[in-house]
């Protein structure tokens, strides 16, 4: 483990820590007040606003983002809503005694030689996940956390007689990844971008895989801070060149436009299921903004499938964080706010999680999540999960599929 580097002064700490005259982390809560098990406060200053920029973009910028520039401040406020209610569940179950411990060196040394492997079937990918990223996070404690609590999840994966020592291990060091990830959010620049994008995608790989006693989340709703925390990356839209040029670029596809008409072949009947659910759709009494918007998360469910039956080998699990990239906002208020419409089309995405299921952190996601949707739709909307539900239950997936092979295309990380 590297040594610890040294701190600049703070000038921002916390109520309590300037009280104390300590160092202060500046997250919200802080390391100091989580570890007192006392109230963290900031009355002395002023919230720190997100980066606001005047450069014009072009239409290739918004080829390369599929939201709006108009809604990447609703975007940034969901994110850090997802990443605070993230933080306050695990909170309760890391024990902050210290920040690093004799065991972190096992859990980098099971990352090195065995994790890292497990994030993709691309050579080129888990060459930057083995070599690229823990570089930065040497330079980035909070990235290094991250690393290690992945590391430990997958060890209560692979050792279940060990399985509650390795999750409280894991929750530990995502939990102090969070505090310090929070508050760099909050000023993107060239030189932590590249660690803000990796982290990122260490969290997305950890809400898949944590079980839901460690994060205090239903299915249902562990997905939809799963997607809350997969469009925080559009918060770097302007910085995704700038990541798509570094050594991080084999974690982007440089396509997000890549469509096909072809017949469906391993998606069979989708088309179908997809048309079904437009015409009801039509019959229903739902508001004209919330049609489009259900009707544009349509559209873009059925190009996300094409890309993945017509990607080339080999395959890449980052193609399940496309969808959710793609959908407006207003439709992941539609699935919180549990809407017949929303829940069928998350229903229909578990046949995407199905596809990706021989990937340990999402192996029975699928599952999980539609048995929850099952339960809560409407009587009336049930017929409308036939399809999803058939697929999911005998459904190929790629272990058994044997003819086609799966690769990103689009903005999506590589996980």
């Amino acid at each position: 483990m590297p040594p610890r580097r040294s701190h600049k002064k703070s000038r921002n700490g916390c109520d309590r820590c300037k009280q104390r005259r300590v160092k202060c982390d500046e997250a919200y809560p802080c390391l100091n007040c989580t570890r007192r098990h006392i109230s963290c406060s900031y009355e002395h200053r002023n919230a720190v606003a997100l980066p606001q920029k005047e450069n014009k973009h072009s239409e290739q910028d918004d080829a390369c983002s599929p939201t709006p520039r108009a809604s990447l401040s609703e975007i940034s406020a969901r994110t850090d809503a997802a990443l605070n209610t993230l933080q306050r569940n695990i909170a309760d179950t890391a024990c902050f005694l210290r920040e690093w411990n004799g065991q972190d060196p096992e859990l980098m040394h099971h990352y090195s030689i065995s994790t890292y492997k497990t994030f993709s079937d691309r050579e080129d990918a888990r060459q930057v996940w083995q070599v690229e990223i823990p570089k930065i996070a040497y330079s980035y404690e909070f990235l290094m956390h991250g690393l290690l609590s992945v590391s430990a999840l997958h060890l209560s994966y692979l050792k279940l007689e060990k399985q509650s020592h390795y999750l409280t291990s894991s929750t530990f060091h995502m939990a102090l990844g969070l505090q310090t990830f929070r508050t760099i959010l909050r000023n993107v620049t060239e030189e932590n971008c590249l660690a803000l994008f990796s982290f990122s995608s260490v969290i997305i790989i950890w809400i898949c895989a944590a079980p839901t006693d460690s994060t205090n989340a239903q299915p249902l709703s562990s997905v939809i801070e799963m997607f809350n925390l997969c469009r925080g990356v559009l918060t770097l839209v302007d910085l995704l060149p700038r990541i798509r040029k570094s050594p991080l670029g084999p974690l982007m596809s440089q396509d997000w436009s890549l469509k096909s008409d072809t017949p469906f072949i391993l998606f069979r009947g989708l088309d179908d299921q997809l048309t079904k659910l437009r015409y009801r759709l039509t019959l229903d009494t739902i508001g004209e903004e919330d049609r489009s918007v259900v009707e544009h998360a349509i559209s873009e469910l059925r190009n996300v499938c094409q890309r993945i039956e017509h990607a080339g080998p080999p395959e890449d699990c980052g193609m399940v964080c496309v969808w959710p990239l793609a959908v407006r906002s207003r439709f992941v208020s539609l699935i919180e706010q549990r809407r017949p419409f929303a829940l069928t089309l998350l229903a229909f995405y578990c046949a995407q999680l199905h596809i990706f299921r021989h990937y340990w952190f999402v192996e029975r996601r699928a599952e999980t999540l539609l048995s929850e949707i099952l339960t809560i739709m409407p009587p009336g909307y049930a017929d409308l999960l036939e399809w999803p539900r058939r697929f999911c239950s005998s459904g190929p997936g790629l272990g058994g599929w044997g003819v086609v092979h799966l690769a990103a295309e689009g903005m999506s990380p590589s996980m």
